[in-house]
């Protein structure tokens, strides 16, 4: 069988994870890469327009684990002889919490971003696991503290959310702060289930939506250099299902309509994203 373009999407929750912890590791240590960022959004816990969303009971614990899965299979990945790994989770609470839970059943430091001295002289590396809004400034306080002396980590960020009531000041330097890191790897779903966003270093951003000849497949609609968003992700789409084309189809009414189409790239996209919340 010939290769295929999405042949880079995950086949699981666990392999996006491990591909994520892969990559990563390969920019840092081949690419010299200090800031790294990681999202692996899934639907689930997170809406395209406001951002992460516990809407079950429990959603919230499973999106630590979420956390802890990456953060093992990162420190087992990442180079050296047993690595020490700190992962700073938004807050006193949620680090306690999270102690108390796993105990020391876990490959990795565990402290809170607002600790007195969240990291320590020996660490190795940084994780920032899911920070809020609310631990903005503590997170950028961190960095500029290790000052690219070692390499951090941000996971599956939540600074973007809740930007109502936030200035524009604050959001100007929270995106200035953001795009210092390099996005090692990204999965990200678009809109309601018309697409997903893909990065995996060092390859360009891709944007994928359903192949309607091969079902459960998708094709690769364009790649870009920096990641495709707002209008440009819009017409990227847009022409992926057959622009403005009407529902009756080609001339004659030859081949599917693009309601039939968008329906299917939409079912397909749900059963991708659905298997990797497992």
């Amino acid at each position: 069988m010939e290769p295929r373009d999405d042949d880079v999407l995950p086949d699981s929750l666990g392999d996006a994870l491990s591909k994520a912890s892969a990559a990563t590791c390969a920019a840092i240590a081949k690419g010299g890469v200090t800031r790294c960022l990681v999202e692996i959004l899934l639907p689930a816990f997170w809406d395209p327009a406001s951002g992460a969303v516990f809407s079950e009971e429990g959603d919230q614990q499973r999106f630590w684990k979420l956390t802890r899965r990456f953060i093992e299979d990162l420190a087992q990945a990442y180079p050296g002889d047993a690595p020490r790994v700190r992962a700073l989770y938004p807050d006193i609470g949620v680090a306690s919490m999270l102690k108390n839970q796993w105990q020391d059943d876990v490959g990795f430091q565990i402290a809170a971003v607002n600790d007195r001295e969240p990291v320590a002289e020996d660490d190795d590396l940084v994780v920032l696991a899911a920070p809020d809004p609310q631990s903005l400034d503590k997170v950028m306080q961190v960095v500029r503290t290790l000052e690219n002396q070692r390499p951090v980590v941000l996971f599956n960020p939540r600074l973007a959310s809740g930007d109502v009531g936030i200035g524009l000041n604050v959001r100007r330097m929270r995106d200035k702060f953001l795009g210092s890191f390099t996005t090692t790897y990204s999965l990200r779903p678009v809109g309601d289930d018309l697409g997903s966003v893909f990065r995996q270093w060092p390859e360009l951003w891709k944007v994928f939506v359903a192949d309607a000849d091969a079902p459960g497949r998708f094709r690769l609609a364009a790649e870009r250099g920096s990641r495709p968003a707002g209008d440009a992700l819009d017409a990227i789409l847009n022409e992926a299902m057959g622009g403005d084309a009407s529902g009756g189809g080609g001339e004659g009414g030859e081949g599917p309509g693009l309601l039939a189409q968008v329906r299917g790239t939409v079912a397909s996209l749900q059963r991708f994203m659905r298997s990797l919340s497992q």
